[in-house]
């Protein structure tokens, strides 16, 4: 199971827990099941009604103090 983060219109959305296995198939569903999707998102990948889809750049190691020693 995956779970995929999404927003309406509306300033709506939550996050839905299904057996999709790719983020254009839950992009499909979740506009048929409600109304006014707008973004859905899995991780770093995202579709969006403005720019399609798309996905965000790996945080820079200096960025993230985690991996810095």
């Amino acid at each position: 199971m995956k779970s995929f983060l999404f927003s309406t219109d509306n300033d709506r959305g939550g996050v839905i827990l299904c057996n999709l296995d790719t983020l254009p198939e839950a992009v499909d569903y979740l506009k048929q099941r409600f109304k006014g999707v707008v973004r859905v998102e899995q991780g770093r990948d995202y579709w969006s009604e403005e720019e399609g889809f798309g996905s965000l750049p790996a945080p820079a190691e200096e960025d993230n103090p985690q991996t810095s020693g």
